[in-house]
C-alpha cells in the first residue's frame, strides 16, 4: 500500500490531532476520510479523464472489442457511416475513463454517471470504515 502526506506547520498539526481526537479517529482516519470527501467535491463540476489501464476494461469491453475488430475486416466497412456500422453491431469502446461519463439507458433516455471519482473516494472510505 502506498501513502500520500502533506506539511502542516506546527500550531495547524495540532490542531488536527485535536479535530481527530474530538471526532474519536486516529490522524491517518481522518485524513483518509477527509481526502475521500475532497475528491468528490474537488471533482463534482471539474471533468476529469485518464486512460484505461488493462484491469480497467470489462469483460462486456473486451467482446465488443473482439467483435468491432472482426467487423472492421469486413468488405466495405470503411463506407459505412457511423449509423450503418451501429446497424451492424458495432459500439465504439472508450480507451478513457472519466467521472462524467454518458450512458444510454435501454429506454432512450441517457443520463451521466461517475466510474471514476465516486468509487475511487469509495475505496478509500472503506478502508477506513471497514476496520
Amino acid at each position: 500500500m502506498k501513502s500520500i502526506s502533506i506539511n502542516l506547520n506546527d500550531k495547524d498539526h495540532e490542531l488536527y490531532l485535536k479535530i481527530a481526537k474530538s471526532e474519536k479517529r486516529r490522524p491517518s482516519e481522518l485524513a483518509a476520510l477527509i481526502f475521500a470527501e475532497g475528491l468528490g467535491c474537488f471533482f463534482c463540476e471539474t471533468h476529469v479523464s485518464v486512460e484505461k489501464t488493462e484491469d480497467d476494461y470489462t469483460e462486456k469491453d473486451r467482446i465488443q472489442q473482439k467483435k468491432n475488430e472482426e467487423l472492421e475486416k469486413t468488405e466495405g466497412w470503411q463506407d459505412l457511416d457511423y449509423d450503418k456500422r451501429r446497424e451492424k453491431g458495432f459500439k465504439h469502446v472508450c480507451d478513457w475513463i472519466s467521472n462524467h461519463q454518458h450512458v444510454e439507458k435501454p429506454d432512450g433516455t441517457s443520463s451521466y454517471i461517475d466510474p471514476l471519482i465516486e468509487p475511487f473516494a469509495e475505496r478509500i472510505r472503506d478502508c477506513v470504515l471497514s476496520d
